[in-house]
């Protein structure tokens, strides 16, 4: 099998290889793996009959009509006998879910939850110096009382994007490997819905600094700045 391989990162490429594995395909003449599975498991989901001519389409994430800075949260959109579904696609260590200027953070935290001043105060200490720890603070444990709130924002976003309806996580895949490696990466995918990613989220904690459920808070970056950042590094040996 010969792929294009597009983008300029390890993560746009796994995206552009998962399009042209799955782009026009009868399902039904797709390779047994994981990723047909999830194929038939969004299927399964939303009634959808497969017969032997059922294609499915994939392409990017149109947000030309949306208010979006940077990238959206949805990477590829899915479409099966004339239904579309949004697909979050994630590769390898890190998990970055989630980031957003300070300014706009603190807007949402006085909107959404009863934060008081001290603790805007020391959130903008720790975003802009590391010696600023956050571990068992006052602010910690205000977010993990709140951590469904901030879940929310995670996966909601700040530009009211329409909602992804299923995430895919795809082992780490190195700049070195083949396109042969590649694809038997991407068939090792592991998918979910996003009911149950955010049940499971909230339900369990990250060993991280400041944990959100299952998410790490963190200053974006290695250099710290004026910005935020949710993630979760352990995501796919977590999904099962």
């Amino acid at each position: 099998m010969t792929l294009k391989v597009k983008g300029t990162n390890e993560g746009f490429k796994t995206e552009s290889l998962i399009e042209e594995y799955l782009n026009n395909k009868k399902i039904v003449d797709l390779k047994t793996s994981n990723l047909k599975k999830f194929i038939y498991f969004i299927c399964i989901e939303n009634h959808i009959e497969i017969n032997k001519e059922t294609t499915i389409k994939v392409k990017n994430f149109d947000k030309k009509n949306l208010k979006i800075i940077g990238l959206p949260k949805t990477d590829k959109v899915f479409k099966i006998s004339n239904k579309e579904f949004r697909i979050s696609i994630k590769t390898g260590k890190g998990g970055a879910f989630h980031q957003e200027p300070e300014e706009t953070f603190i807007k949402f935290l006085k909107a959404k939850t009863n934060i008081d001043e001290n603790k805007i105060s020391f959130l903008s200490k720790f975003l802009r110096s590391d010696e600023i720890k956050i571990k068992n603070s006052n602010l910690a444990k205000f977010f993990d009382k709140n951590r469904s709130i901030l879940i929310n924002r995670v996966f909601s976003g700040r530009f009211n994007e329409p909602d992804v309806h299923y995430y895919f996580f795809c082992p780490l895949i190195n700049k070195y490997d083949t396109k042969e490696i590649r694809i038997k990466k991407i068939e090792k995918g592991k998918y979910i819905n996003k009911i149950s990613l955010i049940e499971f989220i909230n339900n369990n904690k990250s060993n991280g600094e400041c944990p959100v459920g299952r998410l790490t808070f963190q200053a974006y970056g290695r250099l710290r700045g004026t910005s935020v950042q949710f993630k979760w590094g352990t995501c796919y040996n977590d999904i099962k």
